[in-house]
């Protein structure tokens, strides 16, 4: 299912399921390093949308910590609904609609900490002006994540579909925002593969998929009960504070050698810093 065609389902059921709750607290891990790394106290998530299931909420983690945070969205109808969602938790958050696309963002230079995305650079319209306008409002940190192109199950899927060729222009090619962003002076400080659970990555449900292949089982014991819906904002009004530790319980892939994760992981990751800032540290 297209994420492009399906958000607004996820409004008024908000039932992400196993996989999408998993990479939502494999996040979190970043964030922790990044936030330990370089004290982040303004955040700009932009463009926010890009994930399975609801939209908008990848950067809770940050407002539960302290964080201005500002999200962005090019759908009007989408971000008054993501506002909703951040209200009925009480969190804080400055929503802006930039209904004219990414080429030019609303902010002042250096206005945030941290500029992030997740898996959205494949909405964006010109990669080369939008990652101009990312390091223009960013000062410390980029993290930017993309989905896996080399990974087997994507490229089984291409195959079977008989589209290769247009599947894979949906995806951004990580080579080339690590070249405009070196040209715009930004290093490229870490890179590597991540969001690596035991289960493939498929467009559905991870418990639909286990049930499919014949484990019923497992797949009522991980959603613990149909009926019950899996969403990380459980975690975060206080309905469930052990969701953390179950998701993370499915994460020993994680540390495996990139060769493994290359062909297995469902995401890449980037952490970019100006290169002023990287040579003085390593001076």
């Amino acid at each position: 299912m297209l994420i492009d065609a399906a958000w607004r389902e996820y409004f008024s059921n908000p039932h992400e399921g196993l996989g999408t709750t998993y990479e939502r607290f494999v996040l979190h891990k970043f964030f922790k390093e990044l936030n330990s790394r370089y004290s982040i106290e303004k955040v700009l998530e932009a463009p926010s949308f890009g994930m399975t299931g609801l939209s908008g909420i990848n950067s809770l983690w940050w407002a539960y910590k302290g964080a201005g945070v500002t999200v962005v969205d090019d759908d009007k109808e989408r971000i008054q609904q993501i506002r909703r969602v951040w209200e009925g938790l009480s969190a804080k958050a400055h929503f802006v609609c930039q209904s004219s696309g990414f080429n030019a963002l609303p902010f002042r230079d250096k206005s945030f900490d941290l500029g992030w995305n997740f898996a959205s650079v494949r909405f964006v319209a010109d990669l080369n002006s939008f990652l101009n306008e990312l390091a223009r409002v960013s000062s410390k940190v980029i993290f930017i994540c993309v989905p896996n192109e080399g990974n087997v199950w994507s490229f089984l899927m291409r195959l079977s579909q008989g589209k290769e060729k247009d599947v894979t222009a949906a995806f951004t090619d990580p080579e080339q925002i690590v070249n405009i962003m070196d040209k715009l002076g930004w290093s490229t400080n870490e890179r590597g593969y991540f969001d690596v659970p035991p289960w493939p990555d498929i467009a559905m449900k991870k418990e639909d998929f286990l049930r499919k292949i014949g484990f019923k089982k497992l797949a009522q014991k991980l959603e613990k009960g149909n009926e019950q819906c899996l969403c990380i904002l459980d975690y975060f009004n206080g309905n469930n504070r052990n969701m953390e530790s179950e998701m993370l319980r499915h994460g020993f892939l994680e540390g495996f050698p990139s060769i493994f994760k290359k062909f297995w992981a469902h995401h890449r990751y980037f952490i970019f810093v100006p290169r002023a800032q990287r040579l003085m540290a390593t001076h």
